[in-house]
């Protein structure tokens, strides 16, 4: 027990502290879950209220965007027209540090993809997925929680820079055994 009113509110400063960081880690959650439910709705106008004012998102090979803004419009320019799956999105493994008004988490998304694109028109194929990472700094605006800056790629099965450097028109990178063809 605390022997001085000072020790008193000392302790008091510090729960509130430690309150403070566990709720805003649930609020960041949050916000990160609504996020990937909107994509996987193709709610294009609230992914982009996920983000700052003033914030950077670097997604995958749509390059760096600064300013909700122009992240809401790389949105409807590059993702809305050709993004048309009933794919689902799931997060897992968050690691979140709490600073004050800021914080910085990472956590690990899977895609389960189920429509692919084929000469006879849209595919539905249950199982083929694909594992990422969401690099994001966070701050408190106003008392909510907004993404400052997001970076996300994809790094299994295969990762972004596999399938970049893929240059022979194989679908998929991934590995392939020495002596073994490459198709």
């Amino acid at each position: 027990m605390p022997s001085t009113d000072q020790e008193t509110l000392d302790r008091l400063r510090t729960l509130e502290t430690k309150v403070d960081e566990l709720t805003s880690v649930q609020e960041i959650e949050r916000v990160q879950q609504q996020y990937l439910r909107d994509l996987a709705d193709r709610n294009w106008d609230g992914v982009a209220d996920a983000y700052a004012e003033d914030a950077v998102c670097d997604i995958r090979n749509h390059g760096r965007h600064e300013g909700r803004e122009n992240i809401s419009a790389m949105l409807s320019a590059e993702l809305q027209p050709v993004v048309k799956t009933r794919d689902a999105y799931m997060l897992s493994s968050p690691s979140i540090v709490v600073d004050g008004d800021k914080a910085y988490g990472e956590f690990v998304w899977h895609r389960f993809q189920c429509e692919f694109r084929t000469s006879f028109g849209m595919l539905r194929v249950w199982g083929p997925w694909s594992e990422g990472i969401y690099k994001v700094h966070y701050e408190r605006v106003n008392g909510a929680w907004k993404i400052k800056d997001l970076w996300t790629r994809v790094i299994r099965p295969d990762s972004d820079d596999e399938i970049a450097a893929a240059t022979d028109g194989r679908i998929g990178a991934g590995y392939t055994p020495v002596g073994q063809p490459a198709y």
